[in-house]
C-alpha cells in the first residue's frame, strides 16, 4: 500500500474517531465491495455476505471513538471479514445442531405425546448398550457430545468410513429392535445420523 493511501486512510480513521458520518461514508464507499467479495470466497449465500459486511461496519460506527489501527485500514476490515466467517461458520454448526435437537424432540413429543423422556432415553440407552463397544462410543460422541463424523473418526483414531459403517450399524440395529417405536426412532436416527 502506498504511503498516500495509507495517509487518506489514517485521516478517515481520525475523522471517523470524531464521529464524522461524510469519512464513515468514505470508508463504506472504498471497502464494501471489497469486505464483500472477501467474505464471498467462503459463503455461498450472497446474504450472509451482505449481512457480515453490514455487521462490520455497524461495529465500525459503534466503535468508532475507540478504534485504533495499528495496521492499514484495508488490513484491518478485511480481518474483521475473516473472523466474522469464521464465526459464521461456527454459529451454523451450533445452530445445525441445535435444530436438529428440537426436530428430534418435536418429532418425539408430538407422535408419543404421553411417553416420557426418561421412558425414552431410558429405552434408546438399552438399546445403545446392545451394540458392540466401539459402535457404542462412536454413537454416544455423536449423540452426547454432538460430534460430526469426522470428529469421532479423529476421537476414535478411526477411519471416517468406519465412523459411517458404525452408525449404519447402530441405525438398522434400533430400528430392527425396536418394532412398535420405529416410527417414533426413525426421525431421531434419520437426524441423527444425516
Amino acid at each position: 500500500m502506498s504511503l498516500a493511501v495509507h495517509d487518506r486512510d489514517a485521516g478517515l480513521v481520525a475523522s471517523l474517531n470524531r464521529g464524522d458520518r461524510v469519512a464513515f461514508a468514505a470508508i463504506y464507499r472504498k471497502y464494501a465491495a471489497e469486505l464483500y467479495a472477501y467474505a464471498r470466497r467462503n459463503i455461498s449465500r450472497k446474504e450472509d455476505c451482505e449481512e457480515i459486511v453490514q455487521d462490520i461496519f455497524e461495529s465500525l460506527w459503534s466503535r468508532r471513538e475507540s478504534i485504533r489501527i495499528e495496521v492499514s485500514l484495508r488490513f484491518y476490515l478485511l480481518k474483521m471479514v475473516k473472523y466474522k466467517t469464521i464465526r459464521y461458520f461456527r454459529d451454523r454448526g451450533v445452530r445445525k445442531r441445535h435444530e436438529e435437537h428440537f426436530l428430534l424432540f418435536e418429532s418425539v413429543y408430538t407422535m408419543q405425546p404421553n411417553l416420557d423422556a426418561e421412558v425414552i432415553q431410558a429405552r434408546i440407552d438399552r438399546l445403545i448398550s446392545e451394540l458392540p463397544e466401539r459402535c457404542q462410543v462412536a454413537l454416544r460422541l455423536r449423540l452426547r457430545e454432538e460430534l460430526s463424523n469426522p470428529e469421532i473418526a479423529k476421537r476414535m483414531n478411526i477411519t471416517i468410513k468406519t465412523v459411517e459403517t458404525y452408525m449404519f450399524r447402530a441405525f438398522n440395529h434400533i430400528r430392527a429392535s425396536w418394532h412398535s417405536y420405529s416410527k417414533l426412532v426413525w426421525p431421531f436416527f434419520a437426524i441423527a445420523f444425516a
